[in-house]
């Protein structure tokens, strides 16, 4: 009879180790809340003041950080911590609202956790705009712009793509395409090497060709998340076309590449600055300025307004043309 009551637990306690192992591996952070609950599970998310708990009996839970005491964590995970990232296992604290990081306390609310991204990351977005006056010079412009961006842990590639049309009285004033194409590889958190090339096209009283080709080591002031400015140092070399005229020239070029998410991600400021120096006398340098700002209505649509400033600088005077878009399009 006894023989018979072993058999039968025997399978029952190796379940119940069986189980007891898995929730201490992958199972292992507890939340205290408030009121004196206590949540087991596995932490996935932290962001926008909400805590995601993926449970073993009720799937995952969303708490408000307000309700929360303290957290730990069983593993060492990627936390931003004060916007900056590192590795950290979180300890329970005693202070409510706080955790213990490395021994020092910090407040729930300063950090943030998100999930595993998958290998490539790709985001875009799509701009328009159709500006028409009807009086009697009958002026129409339209504006359309594309981006699209794929990043993994080493590399990132962003592609450009930008139309202009300007037609007066039903004459054609402007009428540019230009496409830009970037390959960056990430040494480090700031270092990384920059492989640029444009393709722009006019085609209004005289019809232009411009080909820039460049590349060199750039430098991440500062980035998290989406935010970030770049500063890149590079060897350009531009192939000029214009009506009978053909050039070739070599430049060094700066450029600075910024965009930063204010207010929960509803508003976004960016800047694009291109400066080229050439080594010919009559030639100082090429100025390429565009920045501007965008406006989430919802998560995918937003209202965009969007400045450029060219300059080219002669040693007898200089060139310079200004120009702003008011739009709307698509984030996805």
């Amino acid at each position: 009879m006894g023989n018979f009551h072993c058999t039968k637990l025997f399978p029952t306690i190796v379940l119940s180790l069986a189980v007891a192992c898995i929730s201490g591996n992958s199972y292992g952070d507890t939340v205290w809340l408030n009121n004196g609950d206590r949540i087991s599970g596995e932490i996935i998310e932290l962001s926008n003041n909400t805590l995601k708990i993926k449970t073993l009996y009720a799937a995952t839970l969303s708490l408000d950080v307000s309700a929360i005491h303290s957290f730990h964590t069983n593993t060492k995970q990627q936390w931003q911590i004060n916007l900056k990232k590192r590795a950290a296992v979180i300890q329970q604290s005693e202070r409510p609202g706080y955790v213990n990081v490395a021994g020092k306390n910090v407040a729930i609310h300063d950090l943030a956790l998100t999930p595993p991204q998958a290998h490539w990351k790709k985001t875009g977005l799509l701009e328009t705009t159709l500006d028409v006056d009807n009086d009697k010079n009958r002026k129409e412009k339209l504006h359309l712009n594309a981006e699209l961006t794929m990043e993994s842990n080493q590399w990132r590639h962003e592609l450009k793509g930008e139309v202009k049309r300007d037609q007066e009285n039903h004459k054609v004033m402007e009428d540019t395409e230009e496409f830009n194409y970037t390959l960056d590889y990430l040494f480090s958190e700031h270092w990384l090497w920059r492989t640029d090339s444009t393709y722009r096209e006019e085609d209004a009283t005289v019809h232009n060709h411009y080909l820039y080709l460049g590349a060199g080591p750039g430098y991440r002031l500062w980035g998290e998340d989406e935010d970030k400015l770049d500063i890149i140092l590079a060897y350009n070399h531009i192939w000029l076309h214009s009506g009978p005229l053909k050039m070739e020239l070599d430049a060094w070029g700066t450029k600075l590449d910024y965009t930063q998410f204010w207010f929960d991600k509803k508003l976004e400021t960016f800047a694009d600055i291109q400066i080229s120096h050439f080594y010919l006398s009559n030639l100082d340098y090429i100025a390429n300025t565009s920045a501007g700002l965008r406006f989430y209505l919802t998560h995918y649509i937003h209202l965009s307004f969007k400045y450029d400033y060219n300059e080219t600088k002669y040693s007898f005077g200089s060139v310079k043309d200004s120009s702003y878009v008011l739009g709307a399009g698509m984030h996805f």
